[in-house]
């Protein structure tokens, strides 16, 4: 083989090797690489170089391109992931392997997959979101435009049961533009202080009477470093869950451990699933949470925040009761 041949071969990614009808290599582009176990050298039989996990699988694409013209496997080695393809020589008895990385190919594949099937998902799970409250404000509207005899009381309950699923939507709106903001990563949260009980009280004021179903047990004023208005959206939709997901008592539980403020919000509902279970509170790639697609819109957004001032939120039961523990530093 020509020398300049030869500096074209070694400068591909992949590596090809030819090898004869006994399975020895008679020529190679790269003797050094990953797929061997060992530097390679002509005569050497292609079952003791090639790793482990891959020799079964260069035996069976061998015989099996000897006998059909052509054929590709893949295989994985503890790191990556090989694509091999085999082609007997017309010129030669020899056949001709060429082996691929394909590890980041398969990854980013699969990730614009899940990107597109997360996306799905989030967009069903926020128009579900959306229908609830929408249908109820709708509905209740239409009944007192009709005025058809209602009570004073009737009317009363009707209005406040509109009040509460508008609070609703303007829940999930503030919800999604923050989604918008993580997702151009314009997303800034403050590291102030944060009065905990103070910002939980606020939220459940803001909450009309179901605020008022919700019992605080504040074991001691506790004061936490983050952003006020980013941690009444974690309170917000940790106790909206919990009030529209579980079942009662739910209990806001604030108090101090190990340099964390902590908010303890428990139901006695059932629970989460158990796939969501482990996705809260569960940190992926680059240190990041789950996607919103994944986590739903209201979980997502409080793991997010939590993370984003330093805190964590988590999740599980004990006994008969669901427990989300929300967790920023201490000031």
């Amino acid at each position: 083989m020509a020398a300049s041949a030869r500096e074209v071969l070694a400068a591909l990614p992949e590596t090809i090797v030819q090898v004869g009808p006994d399975r020895t290599v008679l020529h190679v582009n790269r003797p050094e690489s990953p797929v061997f176990r060992r530097r390679v050298a002509v005569g050497d039989d292609m079952r003791d170089v090639v790793v482990p996990a891959a020799v079964e699988a260069i035996v069976g694409l061998i015989d099996n391109a000897e006998q059909t013209g052509g054929a590709l496997a893949e295989y994985r080695s503890e790191s990556d992931l090989y694509r091999v393809t085999a082609r007997p020589l017309v010129t030669a008895p020899a056949t001709l392997l060429v082996f691929r990385n394909i590890t980041g190919i398969r990854s980013a594949g699969q990730t614009i997959v899940d990107l597109v099937r997360d996306r799905s998902t989030f967009l069903a799970s926020v128009s579900h979101e959306l229908r609830t409250p929408l249908t109820a404000v709708v509905g209740y509207a239409n009944l007192l435009a009709d005025d058809s005899g209602l009570d004073d009381d009737t009317r009363a309950a009707m209005v406040r049961h509109m009040a509460d699923q508008a609070w609703d939507l303007a829940g999930i709106v503030e919800d999604l533009l923050t989604v918008a903001s993580a997702e151009l990563g314009e997303l800034r949260v403050a590291k102030v202080g944060v009065n905990i009980g103070a910002n939980v009280a606020q939220v459940l004021e803001s909450m009309g009477d179901r605020g008022r179903s919700v019992t605080v047990d504040e074991r001691r004023q506790v004061n936490g470093i983050g952003d006020p208005a980013h941690y009444r959206q974690v309170v917000r939709n940790l106790l909206t869950n919990a009030l529209r997901h579980g079942a009662e008592p739910v209990v806001a539980v604030i108090t101090e451990e190990e340099g964390e403020a902590v908010l303890y919000v428990t139901d006695h509902g059932n629970g989460v699933s158990e796939d969501l279970a482990t996705l809260i509170g569960h940190l992926g790639m680059e240190g990041r949470p789950s996607t919103p697609g994944k986590l739903g819109l209201g979980l997502w957004i409080s793991q997010e925040m939590t993370r984003l001032m330093d805190g964590s939120l988590t999740y599980h039961r004990e006994g008969d009761a669901t427990v989300f523990r929300a967790a920023i530093p201490l000031l």
